[in-house]
């Protein structure tokens, strides 16, 4: 990747760190003057650097015979014990190794500082080996605040579930506080009562929401809901009635009374049902019983046809 990497959750992004202009590095372990760049080739002008190419040297110092490559440019970083290192190797070969194939190398390992408010400048740790005439190997240590994960993550399966996970975990946290609080300030309830009961569901929720509000507690019209005063022993704002038959409302009966297998009805509608039962019975009461019980009936026909009854009225037996 371009200057940038990610370790586990953690992500770096040092390409903050390119500059058009090249670093310059003084150590009073070296004699020499350092020169390199991040993540690009040096802009700086180069004088005889061989074998390599001037347009891919990464870093390099000036010698008495021409420039040495110190290692060519690289953009991909490597976290080592938390922290992203950049290597620059393939450079010059190393001096003063006659018949020798090997070639210069650089790394630069990026410290997190936040204290440090700018970019921070490199310093050279070490070099192999530690005389100048020989040196092949080098080490420099860029302490920077660049160097500190950054809020942004990368995209990917681990990342995506994580997300899922917290969001999941905040839902669940709200349902049951806002639950809580409504079955403890609307419906008076406390102590277990008033935490919602498992297993839920959001569409159970819903629906019971809009029951409490909309005044349909269990499919009937003005059941339990929420009232706002009002006669009919409704005195508490948002409790509804206090008549000690009305049902509790907790989650997980779902509205059910104690000890019955049906929805809980509210007084109103037991004395409804329980009128149009006397009524009913009454009708039914009257329609079986017999006429002519005990004379009564012959006795008013027998009045009404005159038999009996004279002109002021009088029924005479």
């Amino acid at each position: 990747m371009d200057c940038t990497t990610e370790d586990n959750l953690a992500y770096y992004d040092l390409s903050r760190l390119k500059s058009e202009d090249d670093y310059t590095v003084s150590s009073p372990l070296s004699n020499h003057k350092f020169v390199l760049s991040v993540c690009r080739a040096v802009k700086s002008e180069l004088w005889h650097v061989d074998p390599v190419a001037e347009d891919v040297v990464g870093a390099y110092y000036r010698g008495k015979h021409g420039d040495f490559a110190m290692g060519t440019t690289n953009s991909t970083l490597t976290v080592v014990d938390g922290s992203p290192v950049l290597y620059m190797s393939n450079g010059s070969p190393c001096p003063n190794t006659e018949g020798s194939k090997m070639l210069a190398n650089t790394a630069i390992r990026f410290v997190c500082d936040n204290a440090m408010f700018g970019i921070g400048r490199p310093e050279l740790i070490a070099q192999f080996p530690a005389d100048d005439d020989h040196a092949c190997a080098f080490s420099f240590e860029w302490r920077t605040h660049h160097a500190c994960p950054s809020s942004r993550k990368p995209a990917g399966m681990l990342h995506l579930f994580t997300i899922f996970g917290i969001f999941v975990l905040i839902a669940i946290v709200v349902y049951v506080v806002c639950i809580t609080l409504y079955n403890r300030f609307f419906l008076g309830l406390k102590g277990w009562d008033q935490f919602p009961s498992l297993p839920f569901s959001p569409l159970r929720c819903a629906s019971y929401l809009h029951d409490k509000i909309t005044g349909r507690g269990d499919g009937f019209v003005d059941g339990p809901g929420l009232h706002f005063g009002g006669s009919s022993g409704r005195s508490r704002w948002g409790i509804g009635s206090q008549d000690s038959n009305r049902p509790r409302w907790r989650w997980g009966l779902w509205g059910r009374r104690p000890n019955s297998n049906g929805y809980g009805r509210i007084p109103e509608e037991e004395e409804g049902i329980l009128d149009n039962g006397r009524r009913s019975s009454l009708e039914e009461d009257e329609e079986s019983t017999p006429r002519g019980v005990n004379g009564f009936e012959n006795a008013w026909e027998g009045a009404r046809s005159g038999n009996g009854m004279s002109s002021d009225g009088v029924i005479r037996l």
